[in-house]
């Protein structure tokens, strides 16, 4: 369990603050609001709070916590992804309980062996499974389709989003200074989320306001240049204020040089969120659907939540590994 230091307490009662501050404006302005719309704009208020306190309770259980967090999200994004396609052409069910062995067993691994190797050997595992398994039970009919898809979904939804467990075991202490800070390990992976959130919030609110000039209409039509460019703005700002507080990046560098790591980390979770939330967009244009499920009312389901994380956690976590060689 990570020990719950000031500078951890602070970051989330931080966020909560932000929260609050959002839910009264929201709450603002649609108190005259009766229709449809704005209920289930008052219920996503509630979701974000669910969503809030679950990833509080994960960081504070430390490599278990986040662990077993992001396996029930990998699982119900999985499930919604089944629902999708695993009843057409796309494979059998037993290619969804493969992948379901997959993912649960990654986060054994990943909590009890206390390492990162299964990071790097989860690719081939899950490749090869998939694959004898669409061979053994079905043969060649859609098998290029169904090993793809399901091979997809288990490294979108269990490998990427497990890079928030491996965020854990970058550095929390620079060995000539000591302690870097009182937030300790679970800094990297709350400052992954904040700034992956800032970049969704940003990029939709700037996109509705002011957004002209489509990116790519026949995936997201909702998407605009301008959409884009507040996001990364937003992020990046947002990154060069929290990332000398929550991460060591800054650690050891100049001014100058923090400040670029800190611009740079904004710039790829920015970018890394853009496409992973693309990605999302154009499976469920396949599916012929708007949003991938109905479990978070406001949001869609678990799938349209992790969009934008499923890229940004190993965007980022790599962009950190890089940073300290």
């Amino acid at each position: 369990m990570i020990q719950l230091d000031p500078g951890f307490l602070i970051s989330l009662a931080g966020a909560c603050a932000v929260l609050l501050a959002g839910s009264i404006v929201r709450l603002l302005s649609l108190r005259s609001d009766a229709s449809d719309f704005a209920s289930v704009r008052r219920r996503s208020l509630i979701v974000w709070w669910v969503l809030l306190l679950s990833l509080s309770v994960a960081l504070a259980g430390g490599s278990l916590g986040l662990s077993v967090l992001f396996c029930i999200v990998g699982l119900v994004a999985l499930l919604e992804f089944h629902r999708l396609f695993g009843r057409s052409a796309i494979g059998p069910v037993s290619l969804f309980w493969v992948v379901v062995v997959l993912g649960i067993g990654h986060y054994l691994l990943m909590v009890f062996t206390d390492s990162l190797w299964p990071l790097a050997f989860f690719p081939m595992l899950a490749l090869f499974s998939i694959s004898a398994t669409q061979i053994l039970t079905v043969g060649i009919g859609g098998y290029l389709r169904a090993t793809a898809g399901y091979f997809w979904a288990s490294m979108l939804f269990f490998w990427g989003l497990s890079h928030c467990v491996a965020l854990l075991h970058l550095p929390v202490r620079e060995s000539d200074h000591g302690d870097w800070t009182a937030v300790g390990a679970a800094g990297w992976p709350l400052l992954v989320v904040l700034l992956t959130e800032t970049d969704d919030i940003a990029q939709a609110l700037v996109g509705r306001r002011w957004g002209r000039h489509k990116m790519v209409p026949a995936i997201s039509p909702g998407k605009s240049w301008e959409g884009f460019w507040g996001g990364l703005l937003a992020t990046t700002v947002l990154s060069i204020v929290l990332t000398p507080w929550l991460t060591t990046l800054a650690v050891g560098r100049t001014t100058g040089a923090g400040l670029l790591v800190a611009i740079g980390a904004g710039v790829v979770v920015s970018v890394a969120g853009f496409l992973g939330d693309l990605n999302i967009s154009a499976l469920k244009r396949e599916a012929g659907v708007k949003d991938s499920g109905t479990l978070l009312p406001g949001m869609g389901g678990m799938i349209d939540r992790i969009d934008s994380l499923s890229f940004t956690a190993s965007a980022f976590y790599y962009y950190a590994v890089a940073c300290a060689y």
